[in-house]
């Protein structure tokens, strides 16, 4: 538990330098050179971080920043969504289901995406005390926010989606023809 806050922290504070010691082991050490892929890659490894795409959206409202996962690299679970509201390590249902149903058929059925996923929204449109730890998160607007990270998502994905060429392959005239 202590390393999985340990590492919310680092993924929420990319600009400080955390250095997590167990058992005289070095199990996490971040640059804080502000660089959220740099701490991605410290945090989940080369094949998240190398797979990562860039969000940066904003409607004047809600601004929606950070990484979503290409969807090669989907899990059986959801332990790689990571949403932070205002700075803070929040569990979103509102989040989730944005992510997931953003994702529909690029993924397969049982998988999850990974994220860190920024949302900075006026502090009046979140409500903290939804469950005692205060990890949950209800918004006073949940339709807003669910837009905001459907199309930011979904528009990253778009735009990594090239499309593919098809081309109908020519053979040599023959004397049948």
């Amino acid at each position: 538990h202590v390393t999985d806050l340990v590492e919310k922290i680092a993924l929420s504070h990319p600009e400080i330098s955390i250095r997590l010691i167990v058992n005289n082991q070095s199990r996490l050490h971040t640059s804080g050179n502000h660089n959220l892929k740099d701490i991605i890659y410290t945090v989940y490894g080369r094949e998240i971080a190398a797979n990562l795409l860039p969000v940066e959206v904003s409607n004047g409202i809600v601004k929606i920043s950070g990484f979503i996962g290409k969807p090669v690299i989907a899990r059986g679970n959801r332990n790689f969504e990571n949403y932070f509201i205002n700075g803070r390590y929040v569990k979103s249902l509102t989040g989730m289901s944005a992510l997931e149903e953003a994702y529909r058929n690029n993924i397969m059925e049982g998988k999850f995406p990974a994220c860190v996923l920024f949302l900075d929204v006026p502090p009046q449109t979140v409500d903290v005390n939804v469950h005692p730890a205060k990890v949950e998160v209800r918004f006073s607007d949940e339709k807003l926010i669910y837009e905001a990270v459907y199309f930011a998502v979904k528009n990253a994905i778009m735009l990594d989606t090239k499309p593919v060429e098809m081309k109908i392959p020519t053979r040599e005239k023959t004397e049948a023809d």
